[in-house]
């Protein structure tokens, strides 16, 4: 669904596919745990946010971490578990970190 890397799709169909509503992801977005770009008042998340998004929802319901636990881990990481993802995974998760310290 989510397949062009250069596109960026609105609040509302991100949500809809993720299965959480738009307060879900604004909530997000006030934690600092995602920043999606906007045109206006809209938001739109990239490919990088969604898989992000992924991720964390994997964190939550999957392996039981709350919001709290998931903060905790975005401060420490530069010890994340890194040294098991592919070099290419590494690179693309501390990009979109560096763009969230860009960010703020």
């Amino acid at each position: 669904m989510f397949n062009n890397t250069d596109k960026s799709y609105p609040i509302e169909l991100v949500a809809d596919f993720l299965g959480v509503n738009s307060r879900t992801l604004y909530y997000y977005e006030r934690f600092r745990l995602v920043c999606p770009s906007r045109r206006g008042r809209k938001r739109y998340y990239s490919k990088q946010d969604i898989s992000w998004l992924e991720y964390m929802r994997e964190l939550m319901y999957d392996q039981g971490m709350n919001l709290r636990s998931i903060i905790v881990l975005i401060k420490r990481r530069d010890n994340v578990i890194l040294t098991r993802c592919p070099e290419d995974v590494v690179n693309s998760f501390k990009n979109y970190l560096m763009k969230m310290d860009d960010y703020f």
